[in-house]
């Protein structure tokens, strides 16, 4: 009786380490994944990142709900984000914020160190200059700062999506 349930036990610690081993392979072979399409995606210039979290100069953070974005389209932004902050100049009726679509110039990407690609651009629309700055990193994970000509400044927390 000893016998087999030591037999049960052992075999019981060969399965758990078995598929131990196998999480971790797969969860690495889905890092390395990750990290191709980060980088691909940053030499071709075209990325989407999801925004879930606002820090706003002036505030506290926020969480945000699903469907903010920024995307990247070789040299144009499509640019779905909120503005929470002072403006200092604005149209009638409140103007865009940070809702808008337009060509990107004073493009630079950085790895500012292995894991990571510092992504600096400007940005000018009807309304308002913009300095967006992207800490993007292999993981996927992006933290991005804006500032503006006529607004508070704003950042933004968010991951890659594929």
């Amino acid at each position: 009786m000893n016998k087999v349930i030591f037999t049960a036990v052992a075999l019981l610690m060969v399965l758990l380490t078995a598929c131990s081993t196998g999480n971790r392979m797969a969860k690495a072979e889905r890092q390395a994944e990750i990290s191709r399409q980060v980088l691909a995606s940053i030499d071709e210039r075209h990325f989407t990142i999801a925004v879930d979290w606002m820090k706003p100069l002036r505030g506290t953070s926020k969480h945000l709900s699903y469907g903010y974005e920024l995307k990247l389209n070789g040299d144009e932004l499509d640019s779905y984000l909120p503005y929470v902050g002072e403006a200092y100049r604005l149209p009638y009726g409140g103007g865009k914020g940070l809702n808008f679509k337009a060509p990107v110039y004073n493009y630079s990407c950085v790895q500012t160190s292995g894991n990571c690609f510092l992504i600096e651009f400007d940005v000018t629309n009807d309304e308002d200059t913009f300095h967006y700055r992207i800490d993007l990193f292999l993981s996927g994970k992006a933290l991005i700062d804006v500032w503006a000509r006529d607004r508070d400044a704003i950042s933004f927390q968010g991951e890659m999506v594929f």
